[in-house]
């Protein structure tokens, strides 16, 4: 038999054996199972002087494998699945670092400092026919199936290679900012790379306060390029005093003054500036048609302000602030009053009585007197009779709800007279508003929807009402939105806001025009996160009114006191909380989600409520009328 069994292991003997009935020794032997693909076959020659042991016999069973281009794959379960090299690199092997010997297995090396398509171009020579490697440009990755022991040979190429041999200099400006020169020195390095994509041979980091530029890149990469960046550095020196920088985001108004003060602050510190290039006449003028400055220094103290401005000259967040007003009230109240008069003529013992009350309308005196008293022959419109006349009239226009009365004389002239009035009201209210404005970061925005109406504020009359005059102020009534936002960390918002809704209520009274007005305000400083919703302020308010006005002792009768007085109950609940919820807008993608929100809505409103005239068509008819003006 060609394999000889012996106590601590078997000797093997085989000359042009079939290598399926190797395998079958093998795995007698270990214990192992094999799955053998049908298109497994060869010769095995071997021989040996020593017993070999069970982890030792399946090692040369890899290894005589792997002379006839098969492979062993583990499988799940345990067992071993023997295919052809080729066949078996498709199934890979088990991910292991640490295995030696003929086994097939992948590893994955990380890649730090080399590039990775390069390392697979080297390793690739010193791979097995039967192995594979995989590297991707901008995965820090290669990975390689292939035989242990080859994997750790290739393992230390790779060692070798990936070291960085890169080196870090440092260029001194004079005539340059460091953040321009950083700029030419990444575009005169950058080149393509095999995918296209675009890479640098040479890292710059500005430095300002030192005025320097560091670089990092192979050492005979930065002997090409460092003699440019100098001698582009020395031309700089020879540039005019003058230069125009045009702002992209900020204004000339607000960044005039702050490089104003600052070109006075450096002055000051520096006595000796004319000594030191001149840097003692700077100039800068403004030119706000195309939003541009005009700085006349020397070389020096230009570079300093471009950076300045460079740092300054950013684009700004917006927010969109939306405060959501609700007011929920509910008004009732309830009157109910009976005045009578009774008065007796000349020579009548009848007594004058009558009960009238402050609270009820209309006024019985005054009904009474316009009855009684009678100037025919007055016809000016100022006799007694009149005046008395003019007052029922107005005593009946202030009369609300239900009214019942009778009045008449007694045979001997006196007069008699009963008003019975009733009144019952319940108003509820439900107001909602919701204003939004759009600003920017620390700047600040208002939002007014409502009306001017006039106010009195003074009056004149000149002597026997000659020259009578008055003044007016017009006051906004409406809902106004005060804000300015402030972008803290962590998407925070500080936010100076001033919300007011007003209305107006009516005039004072009957017999004045001025008018009274409903006021809501809230002013306050509040932070709050980036689409968060905070309550502002609020109030919560119940009043109850009892009006009771009665004849004393008569009006306390039960029953029968109801005769002598006048009741008048008034109950109002009002419910008021203001919202606010601030939205960061950072780029384009956000204002067109923010303001196709809006928009959708409003065509949805329209669709609704059937509008001839759609959003869309309003928006064509405004793209389509508005001149088109090149710049």
């Amino acid at each position: 038999m060609p394999l000889f069994a012996q106590q601590s292991g078997a000797t093997l003997n085989y000359r042009d054996a079939e290598l399926r009935s190797f395998i079958e020794d093998v795995a007698l032997e270990t214990r192992r199972t094999f799955i053998i693909d049908p298109q497994v076959n060869g010769k095995v020659n071997l021989i040996s002087s020593e017993p070999i042991t069970g982890d030792l016999l399946f090692e040369t069973l890899l290894s005589v494998l792997k002379v006839n281009g098969m492979a062993a794959v583990p499988t799940s379960s345990g067992a071993y699945k023997i295919t052809k090299g080729e066949l078996a690199l498709g199934d890979g092997g088990p991910v292991d670092q640490t295995m030696s010997g003929d086994a097939l297995v992948t590893r994955v090396f990380t890649i730090k400092n080399a590039d990775p398509m390069t390392i697979s171009a080297a390793i690739k020579p010193y791979v097995a026919r039967t192995g594979s490697s995989f590297a991707r440009e901008g995965l820090p990755m290669v990975i390689v199936t292939d035989h242990a022991d080859n994997l750790i040979k290739i393992s230390k190429i790779i060692a070798t290679i990936d070291v960085d041999q890169t080196v870090i200099r440092t260029l001194n400006l004079r005539h340059t900012s460091p953040s321009e020169m950083a700029e030419v020195a990444d575009q005169l390095t950058a080149q393509s790379g095999f995918d296209g994509a675009a890479r640098r041979l040479i890292q710059s980091i500005p430095v300002k306060g030192s005025n320097s530029l560091i670089l990092k890149g192979m050492p005979e990469v930065l002997n090409q390029y460092i003699p440019i960046l100098t001698e582009i550095d020395l031309n700089n020196a020879s540039r005019g005093d003058m230069r125009m920088v045009r702002l992209k985001y900020a204004t000339t108004d607000k960044m005039m003054p702050l490089l104003q003060q600052l070109v006075d602050a450096i002055q000051s510190e520096k006595s000796d500036s004319v000594s030191q290039g001149g840097q003692s006449d700077v100039t800068i003028a403004e030119f706000q048609q195309t939003n541009s400055l005009v700085i006349n220094a020397g070389p020096e103290m230009q570079q300093r302000l471009a950076e300045v401005i460079a740092g300054l000259d950013v684009a700004q967040d917006q927010v969109l602030v939306e405060a959501i007003v609700v007011e929920v009230s509910e008004n009732a109240s309830n009157e109910l009053g009976l005045q009578y008069i009774l008065a007796g003529g000349d020579s009548s013992n009848i007594p004058f009585t009558v009960a009238n009350y402050s609270n009820s309308a209309p006024n019985i005196l005054a009904a009474t007197g316009a009855i009684v008293v009678d100037d025919s022959g007055a016809s000016t419109g100022t006799s007694t009779s009149d005046i008395l006349k003019a007052a029922a009239v107005d005593s009946f226009l202030g009369l609300d709800g239900f009214a019942l009365g009778a009045a008449g004389r007694l045979s001997d002239g006196g007069v008699f007279g009963v008003i019975l009035n009733a009144l019952a009201s319940d108003t509820d209210s439900n107001i909602l508003s919701t204003p939004s404005v759009m600003a920017l970061n620390n700047e600040s925005a208002t939002f007014l929807a409502g009306q001017e109406i006039p106010i009195t504020t003074g009056e004149a009359l000149g002597s026997a009402n000659s020259n009578p005059f008055r003044t007016i102020e017009r006051k906004n009534v409406g809902i106004q939105l005060e804000i300015k936002p402030q972008i803290n960390d962590n998407n925070e918002i500080r936010l100076d806001i001033r919300q007011e809704v007003s209305s107006v209520s009516g005039p004072v009274s009957s017999l004045s025009n001025e008018l009274v007005t409903n006021k809501r305000e809230i002013q306050t400083t509040v932070r709050v996160g980036d689409g968060e919703i905070v309550v502002l302020g609020g109030l919560i308010q119940q009043d109850e009114r009892i009006t009771i006005d009665k004849v004393p002792l008569l009006g306390d009768i039960p029953f029968l006191g109801r005769a002598f007085r006048s009741e008048g109950k008034a109950r109002e609940n009002t419910n008021l909380m203001i919202f606010l919820r601030p939205t960061i807008v950072r780029n384009q993608v956000e204002m067109a989600r923010v303001t196709n929100n809006k928009y959708d809505y409003m065509r949805q409103r329209q669709l609704i409520s059937g509008s001839d005239l759609s959003v869309d068509e309003l928006m064509k008819n405004v793209i389509e009328t508005t001149p088109i003006t090149n710049e």
